[in-house]
């Protein structure tokens, strides 16, 4: 199954990769595609769903972001945000820990 975007298919030819990951997800620009809107992350983060669940999990997706649930629900939309809950295994670190990156 590969998505399809206003009757086109942006990622019909590409590869699923068994790995990938995404730092700082939600702060990426947005792209166009024939002349159109595209949020690219989560495109590709749609498409990565479906291969997901038929390799028996093997596919993994890693991401990083400083946005809350709510926040990631509005940027991408509620289904992928759903999705999501699937795709990743959520790690939270509280607000007032300590900077890793110092």
């Amino acid at each position: 199954m590969y998505l399809t975007i206003w009757g086109l298919n942006p990622l019909k030819n590409t590869a699923i990769r068994n790995t990938t990951v995404f730092d700082d997800l939600g702060l990426e620009p947005s792209g166009r595609y024939y002349g159109k809107d595209l949020n690219v992350v989560g495109e590709v983060l749609l498409s990565r769903y479906h291969p997901y669940l038929t390799a028996k999990r093997n596919l993994k997706t890693y991401a990083t972001t400083n946005l809350n649930a709510g926040e990631l629900e509005a940027l991408y939309s509620n289904r992928l945000r759903s999705r999501m809950r699937e795709l990743f295994n959520l790690v939270a670190f509280d607000r007032e820990s300590k900077d890793k990156r110092k």
